[in-house]
């Protein structure tokens, strides 16, 4: 497993080929590459690692032209939700934990894995697809301001940065557990009917119903 996000590129053209996010081997071979383009990453961090071969013929500029091209992360993650999303779907997991804002993110409507956001210290400009397949992490979350979580997540939820249930709804239907490990009291929180996993409140736990 690479470095989210994963991506091929080839000097000599300053082509770009994604289609697994995770995976140098398997974008390679889906996409039929050859041995003229070249592994590189771009992380949420903002960190951008264009690799080359000691025989490569560099272009003049050509990091600083691919940086102009893409000057945020956010910028290369809505490309490539572009390319790769299948009517607005992306079937894997998106790592984003290095965002500590949601301006410009463009999410795609559904995604088959988990979420992770952690980073984000508020909900301002947030548009969460209506449905995740696993985990969604919003651990650095300290307000429910602004936040509308999608109706289902097939995994987890964690929201232990909250010190406070008021203006927090949550989804109908959670698969995993439900971490809100910052709060010290249940008051005004309503869970999920029929709930199948266990709420974690500081010092506490509300165990999973029968």
């Amino acid at each position: 497993m690479c470095e989210f996000i994963s991506f091929w590129h080839q000097p000599s053209t300053g082509d770009i080929a994604v289609s697994d996010l995770m995976s140098h081997s398997d974008t390679y071979e889906k996409l039929k590459l050859n041995q003229l383009w070249r592994e590189a990453h771009y992380t949420s961090f903002g960190k951008i690692d264009l690799r080359f071969d000691p025989d490569d013929h560099i272009p003049e500029n050509y990091e600083e032209n691919f940086r102009n091209r893409f000057p945020s992360f956010v910028d290369f993650f809505n490309y490539c939700m572009m390319v790769v999303c299948e009517n607005g779907k992306y079937s894997g997991g998106l790592i984003l934990r290095g965002l500590t804002s949601a301006e410009g993110l463009k999410l795609p409507s559904e995604i088959g894995g988990g979420l992770d956001l952690s980073g984000l210290t508020s909900a301002e400009g947030l548009k969460l697809p209506s449905k995740i397949g696993g985990w969604l992490d919003l651990s650095g979350l300290t307000s429910a301001e602004g936040l509308k979580l999608p109706s289902k997540i097939g995994g987890g939820l964690v929201l232990r940065g909250l010190t406070s249930a008021e203006g927090l709804k949550l989804p109908s239907k959670i698969g995993g557990g439900l971490v809100l490990s910052g709060l010290t009291s249940a008051e005004g929180l309503k869970l999920p009917k029929n709930r199948k996993y266990k709420v974690y409140l500081k010092n506490t736990v509300i165990e999973e119903e029968k």
